[in-house]
């Protein structure tokens, strides 16, 4: 065998070697990956009360809110006419000017 291929085989058996050593120390923190989204903390002792049981405060139901309230908005106008621009003959991508014959 050459040195260039005892050279790849080392380089790749010491690559394995790292990605398993990796993949290992992984092993104990993935235990805890589901059970983080279970804990929920306890609910605070006592009863639950509405903060506002009559409404909002300085908010009058009977009134529709601005985001609530059809847009008043205009039309917008038409543009204005421009003048049509000069045309000038398309040439086709990759296109040759025709040969001329010489005779």
């Amino acid at each position: 065998m050459t040195s260039s291929r005892l050279d790849r085989r080392l380089v790749l058996r010491a690559g394995a070697l790292a990605a398993l050593g990796l993949g290992l120390t992984a092993c104990e923190s993935l235990q805890d990956i589901p059970a983080m989204f279970e804990r929920r903390a306890p609910p605070l002792p006592g009863d639950r009360q509405a903060v506002f049981p009559e409404g909002v405060p300085g908010v009058d139901r009977s009134i529709p809110q601005p985001a609530n309230a059809p847009p008043d908005v205009a039309p917008p106008a038409p543009p204005a006419e421009q003048p049509p621009a000069e045309q000038q003959p398309r040439r086709r991508r990759g296109s040759r000017p025709a040969a001329q014959d010489p005779g």
